[in-house]
């Protein structure tokens, strides 16, 4: 089996040197198993006998709408989706709504 950081099972004592850099480099961050569950950890402490494994990249879901002068279309689940409405020739712009960990951000690109 291939190690990875999301998926290691082995303490930080028993890790290969490379196997640790990736786990230090981690861009997601690290959490800790104790108690019998994974736990957050902003800034690890590299013990002997603890486990450390990277989070998960974060799950992005997008929405588009194409906006018009009175109306907003209802969403898509792709900008080539909203390209496609038979109506897109008439928008004013459209909206991007992204959702990570619960939180929506919305990009508005205006249209010429």
């Amino acid at each position: 089996m291939t190690w990875h950081p999301t998926t290691n099972r082995i303490q930080t004592q028993h890790l290969k040197p490379e196997e640790r850099a990736a786990l230090e480099a981690w861009p997601h961050g690290v959490e800790y198993f104790a108690f019998g569950s994974w736990n957050n950890v902003d800034s690890p402490g590299w013990f002997r006998d603890t486990v450390y494994r990277g989070k998960p990249a974060p799950v992005v879901t997008s929405v588009w709408f194409n906006i018009f002068i009175y109306a907003v279309s209802p969403p898509y689940k792709s900008r080539e989706e909203a390209n496609s409405d038979r109506a897109s020739e008439f928008r004013t712009a459209v909206l991007r709504n992204d959702t990570c960990n619960g939180v929506t951000t919305a990009h508005l690109e205006g249209l010429k």
